[in-house]
């Protein structure tokens, strides 16, 4: 009798923490939707069994169509983890081993035979962005297939030379990867993934889709200019490939999240090579941290339009799950979530400091000295101790054709981060839009000096732009 009160008891307890998470969990969801600030679905699962799962937002908005919880969202960079995933299994079949080098497979391989294919799983090779190439940015949509993107990969500089050296995150890395899985099976790196990843394990609504096709219950990116202005991402969207653009919902990360448990996709040695944090925290295409006690494995996801988090807690068997089609959002969401199932402190969402920023600019521009703007924005609680922050912020108000006081924005930026670089590069490129040369290559100048003074990753990219500038000069001369 005592024993069936103890678990009467258990059952009970454990069911009230239950309701009183879903209901912290949905108040928090709720202020994100009155800011505005998420369109989307949440899961969160213990042991695979679903505790919350809801849809908030729009799928279209031209449209009136709502979101629900099998719609379909574009997980960017989360896709990295089947392309991992796939890596793996052709290991485990004694088709590759992770450390050969590329070009044993790519024979026309130009980047050198020092990179192997572990260096590209972990973001260590060196290899940069496809997407950085001027003729990708100009015709996206354009490249359709692997072979497509292979001649500006190969084209590109290196981010470094020598391999292993640090980590630099590499989407051409992964299709690199995608092109020696390609070559080994002779199947597209579509069809692999189907066979030997999406149907093992049921996940139904995944697929590589491209924008232009017709998809069922797709939810269109959405863009909002700091004015408050609307833009749906498909002009600025990205092919679906190796390295991200893949199509799923909540509901199926979850069974990808569970196959993962067991043995139907990775033996046990193949997920304990993968899940080891090598650089920074990141292992084998599956990003790697310690938190709440946990080794949280898992992948996020960005592009214009959509944000993406997925996080395994391997300890407590939680899975948390974030699909949005705003950006910037499903890191937060993760996070907030996380904190409410582990007890921690949390301030529920208030606006964010772009909106801050717009809402207050008549006040802002009244400060004469850059240090009293940043005290008011810091007395306001808000932060600004990362650098890319602002200057973000302040690159909407160039959208916004507001140049003078995107341009104030920069100068603050840079008198807060004068190590960095890109700071003074971003404003150069402010005033230069301003047609203020002079100041455009004092600025410039200025970048390049910094960048090699703490060995910037893109000094060569920062000496080209002021090269750029002196031409143009010299010629109007």
């Amino acid at each position: 009798m005592i024993r069936v009160l103890i678990i009467i008891l258990f059952c009970l307890s454990t069911a009230i923490y239950a309701q009183t998470t879903n209901q912290k969990i949905e108040e928090m969801m709720q202020k994100h939707v009155e800011l505005d600030q998420f369109s989307g679905t949440v899961l969160l699962a213990k042991e695979g069994k679903i505790i919350y799962a809801k849809a908030f937002g729009d799928a279209n908005k031209s449209y009136g169509i709502k979101n629900n919880i099998d719609t379909k969202f574009n997980i960017a960079s989360m896709g990295k983890m089947f392309t991992g995933v796939s890596i793996m299994q052709l290991q485990e079949r004694g088709l590759l081993n992770i450390n050969d080098p590329v070009v044993k497979y790519l024979k026309d391989f130009p980047l050198g035979d020092q990179i192997t294919i572990f260096h590209l799983m972990s973001h260590t090779s060196g290899v940069g962005s496809y997407m950085r190439h001027p003729d990708y940015r100009s015709n996206r949509h354009g490249y359709k297939t692997i072979n497509d993107l292979l001649p500006i990969i190969y084209a590109q500089k290196m981010e470094f030379t020598t391999p292993g050296k640090r980590f630099a995150y590499s989407n051409s890395g992964m299709v690199l990867l995608g092109a020696v899985i390609e070559k080994i099976t002779g199947l597209s790196y579509a069809e692999y993934i189907t066979k030997h990843i999406l149907e093992p394990t049921q996940m139904n609504n995944t697929a590589m889709r491209f924008g232009d096709e017709v998809v069922k219950n797709r939810a269109t990116g959405y863009m909002k200019s700091i004015s408050g202005k609307y833009q749906n991402n498909y002009f600025l969207s990205s092919s679906p490939y190796p390295d991200g653009g893949i199509l799923s919902t909540v509901g199926d990360m979850l069974k990808f999240d569970q196959a993962l448990y067991g043995s139907s996709l990775l033996n046990e040695a193949s997920k304990k090579t993968m899940f080891k944090a090598l650089k920074v925290t990141y292992g084998l295409a599956f990003q790697v941290e310690n938190r709440q006690g946990n080794l949280v494995v898992g992948h996020s996801g960005g592009m214009p339009g959509f944000s993406s988090y997925f996080s395994r807690y391997l300890k407590d068997k939680y899975t948390i799950i974030a699909l949005s089609n705003y950006d910037m959002i499903a890191r937060n969401i993760v996070h907030y979530i996380e904190d409410i199932l582990y007890g921690n402190k949390y301030q529920l969402p208030r606006e964010r400091l772009r909106v801050f920023i717009y809402n207050h600019k008549s006040k802002i521009q009244t400060f004469k000295q850059l240090k009293d703007i940043a005290a008011y924005i810091t007395e306001n609680n808000y932060s600004l101790k990362h650098p890319q922050r602002l200057n973000m912020i302040a690159y909407e108000f160039v959208r916004e054709n507001d140049i003078e006081f995107a341009i104030k924005l920069f100068k603050l930026n840079v008198h807060l981060f004068p190590n960095e670089a890109n700071m003074y590069d971003s404003l150069g490129e402010a005033y230069e839009k301003n047609k203020q040369y002079n100041l455009a290559l004092k600025n410039y100048e200025k970048a390049v000096e910094t960048a090699k003074k703490h060995s910037h990753r893109l000094l060569s990219s920062f000496e080209s732009t002021l090269e750029r500038l002196k031409k143009k000069l010299n010629k109007d001369l």
